[in-house]
C-alpha cells in the first residue's frame, strides 16, 4: 500500500529519513501490513530487516571514512558532482538549498526503497547523530563516492591520446618531417611505405634545396645580364615533357611487386607509386599530400581530439554534431570534418574541400525535381540510382538523429529532398525517406531538418508533403515507429492543426474517425491518440465522444492567422508525381 503522509518527529518514520532529506516537499512510505493476530511475527520480520539495513549501513561508512575520495574541481558553473541518473550526460547547474522538487510518485517509489535498502531504523544511531541525520550522512557519502569516480573516470577518458590507426605504428614522426607525431592515417610515415627518419631526412634535403634556391635568386637578382621569366618558363617547361616522356613502362617484376604488396597490406598501406609516373610528377603528389597534412596538423593543433566527430563544415554553416556517425574511421577520429553542401562528399582539411569546390559540378541534389513553389523545391532522389550520395546523406543525418540506424542498404528507399533556391545552387533544408514498397502504409521512415533551418517551418512542409504524397496514391499513411523526441513534436504539432482546421469547418452532429482519415489520409490510431491529448475524446454511455472544443479551435486559427505572413504552407498544385508502380 502505497501512501503520502507529512513527516513526523516519531522514530518510527526514520526508514525514509535519507529521501526525506532529499525531498523537502512530500514522502512516499511503503507499509507494511500484518493482521494483529501476526503481530510477533511481523515485529520479527521487521527486526531481522532493520538489522541487516544497518549493517550495510556501517559498511558503507566504514569503507567511506576508510578510503576517502577526493571530487574534482567544478569547472565554471558546472558543478563536480552529477547525480546516479546522469552518468553519462553533462553535469547539472546545482540549485539551491531551499529549492523544491518535485517528483511523480512512481519514481518516489522507487528511490524510497533504495533509501530503506542503506538506511538504518531505530537501533541504528551512530556517533551521537539522531537515525535520520546518520542515514542522511551515510547516503550522501555514497553518492558523493560514485560522483567523484564518474567524474574521474570522465577526465581520465578524456585525457587519453589517440593513437595512429594504421597496425604496427607507433604514431611516431610525420609524413612533413616537421612534427614529433601523429594521430590520423594522412600523417602516418608508415602508410606511406616510409619510415619516420626518410622523412625527417628528406625534410632537411627540402630545406637545404630551398635555401639554395633563395640564394641562386638573390644573386640573379644582382645580375644584369640575366633571361627573361618567360624564357626560363619555356626551358622548364621543355625538361619536364623530356622527363615525361623518358619514363619507362612498369616491368613485369614491379608489376608483381605491387600485387604482392597490395595483398598483403589490402587498404592498410599506400598502393606503391614507384614507376606509375615520372619523377617530377610524383614528386609534386608527395608536395602536396604534405602540404595537406601539414595545414590539418596545423589546423587539429589546438582541438581536443577524443576519437568523436565534434563539428562538421557545411557550406557556409559550422554545425555542432549532436550524436556520433558511422563515417570511416580515419575520417570520425577527426575533430571537424567538412562536407560539399551539393554531393555531401566528406573531407578532412578545408584545403581539399576549397579544391572540391572549385569542381563540383553539382548545384542541386541528383534525381527529379517534382515540386516547386517560389523558391521551395523537392527533389525524388532513387537510392537505387544514386547509392552514394544516399549514403552520405543518411550519415550526415546520423550526426543529429539518435535511432537512426540506416546507413548503407539505402537501395530499397526514396529520398525526398527538399531545398531553398538561389543563384548560387540548392542548400539542402532536409528530408525524408519512405519505403518502395511498405506493407504497413508507413509514408516516412526518417525525418530531419537540419539544425540552422529548425524552429521555421520546414519540418511540418515535409511532414505535410509526405501526407501529400499519400492522397496522391490513395492511401492512409503513418510514420515509422517510434518516432524520436523532436520528430513526436513535430507529428503532434500537425496533427493537432490538422483535425482541429477538419472540425471548424464541419457542421454535421455526428462524425467518424474513418471519415477524418480518408480526408487528411492520417491514420486513425494517430487522429485518436491527437484527440485524447487535446482532451476532445469521451466514453459516455457505451459510445465514444468527439467534443468540439470552440475554444481550443478559435484559439490555434487565431494563432495561424498572426503567423500567415511567414507561414510556410505546401501548393499541392505545384507537385508534378505520380505514384511508383512497385513490381511484385
Amino acid at each position: 500500500m502505497v501512501k503520502r503522509k507529512k513527516p513526523e518527529s516519531s522514530s518510527d518514520d526514520h526508514d525514509d529519513a535519507g529521501y526525506e532529506e532529499e525531498s523537502d516537499s512530500s514522502s512516499v512510505d511503503v507499509e507494511d501490513m500484518s493482521s494483529c493476530d501476526g503481530e510477533g511475527t511481523g515485529n520479527r520480520r521487521i527486526t531481522r530487516r532493520s538489522t541487516r539495513v544497518q549493517t550495510r549501513a556501517t559498511k558503507a561508512l566504514s569503507l567511506q571514512r576508510q578510503t576517502p575520495v577526493k571530487s574534482p574541481k567544478s569547472n565554471g558553473s558546472q558543478s563536480a558532482e552529477s547525480s546516479d541518473s546522469d552518468q553519462s550526460g553533462p553535469v547539472d547547474d546545482p540549485k539551491p538549498p531551499n529549492a523544491k522538487r518535485k517528483r511523480p510518485i512512481t519514481t518516489e517509489i522507487i528511490m524510497s526503497d533504495s533509501v530503506d535498502a542503506l538506511a538504518p531504523t531505530v537501533n541504528g544511531k551512530k556517533h551521537g547523530l539522531s537515525d535520520s541525520e546518520s542515514v542522511a550522512s551515510a547516503f550522501q557519502e555514497i553518492k558523493e563516492k560514485r560522483r567523484s569516480k564518474v567524474v574521474a573516470t570522465d577526465t581520465l577518458g578524456s585525457l587519453v591520446e589517440l593513437k595512429c590507426p594504421v597496425p604496427g605504428c607507433d604514431s611516431l614522426g610525420h609524413i612533413t618531417g616537421k612534427f614529433m607525431k601523429h594521430r590520423t592515417i594522412t600523417g602516418c610515415p608508415l602508410y606511406h611505405n616510409m619510415t619516420a627518419e626518410e622523412c625527417k631526412l628528406r625534410q632537411e634535403d627540402k630545406e637545404k634545396t630551398k635555401l639554395k634556391e633563395s640564394q641562386m635568386t638573390d644573386l640573379s637578382r644582382k645580375n644584369l645580364r640575366q633571361s627573361s621569366p618567360a624564357r626560363l618558363q619555356q626551358q622548364k617547361k621543355y625538361s619536364i615533357q623530356e622527363l615525361r616522356r623518358a619514363r619507362k613502362e612498369r616491368t613485369q617484376e614491379q608489376k608483381e611487386k605491387n600485387r604482392n604488396h597490395r595483398e598483403e597490406f589490402h587498404k592498410s598501406r599506400e598502393p606503391l607509386l614507384n614507376g606509375l609516373t615520372s619523377q617530377y610528377d610524383l614528386d609534386l603528389f608527395r608536395e602536396a599530400q604534405n602540404r595537406a597534412s601539414e595545414e590539418m596538423e596545423r589546423e587539429n593543433e589546438c582541438q581536443l581530439m577524443d576519437g568523436n566527430l565534434k563539428k562538421i563544415e557545411f557550406g557556409r554553416f559550422e554545425l555542432d554534431t549532436w550524436y556520433s556517425s558511422p563515417y570511416p574511421e580515419e575520417y570520425a577520429r577527426l575533430p571537424k570534418l567538412y562536407i560539399c553542401e551539393f554531393c555531401l562528399k566528406y573531407m578532412k582539411s578545408t584545403t581539399i574541400l576549397r579544391r572540391h569546390t572549385a569542381k563540383c559540378i553539382w548545384r542541386h541534389p541528383p534525381g527529379d525535381e517534382i515540386y516547386r513553389k517560389g523558391n521551395i523545391s523537392v527533389f525524388e532522389v532513387d537510392g537505387k540510382k544514386n547509392k552514394i550520395y544516399c549514403q552520405n546523406l543518411c550519415l550526415l543525418a546520423k550526426l543529429f538523429l539518435d535511432h537512426k540506424t540506416l546507413y548503407y542498404d539505402v537501395e530499397p528507399f526514396l529520398f525526398y529532398v527538399m531545398t531553398e533556391n538561389d543563384t548560387t545552387g540548392c542548400h539542402i533544408l532536409g528530408y525524408f525517406s519512405k519505403e518502395k514498397n511498405s506493407f504497413l502504409n508507413y509514408n516516412v521512415s526518417c525525418i530531419l531538418t537540419l539544425p540552422q533551418y529548425m524552429r521555421q517551418g520546414y519540418g511540418k512542409m515535409l511532414i505535410d508533403f509526405s501526407y501529400l504524397l499519400s492522397k496522391r496514391e490513395e492511401k492512409i499513411g503513418s510514420p515509422e515507429k517510434p518516432l524520436s523526441d523532436l520528430g513526436l513534436i513535430s507529428y503532434r504539432s500537425y496533427w493537432k492543426g490538422v483535425v482541429l482546421k477538419y472540425l471548424d469547418k464541419f457542421d454535421g452532429r455526428e462524425i467518424s474517425i474513418k471519415d477524418i482519415s480518408q480526408e487528411t489520409a492520417i491514420n486513425p490510431y494517430d487522429i485518436v491518440s491527437t484527440l485524447q491529448s487535446l482532451s476532445m475524446l469521451k466514453y459516455w454511455k457505451g459510445k465514444h465522444l468527439v467534443l468540439k472544443r470552440q475554444d481550443l479551435i478559435d484559439e490555434y486559427l487565431d494563432a495561424e492567422r498572426k503567423r500567415a505572413k511567414g507561414n510556410k504552407v505546401i501548393e499541392p498544385a505545384s507537385l508534378k508525381w505520380t505514384a511508383h508502380i512497385v513490381e511484385t
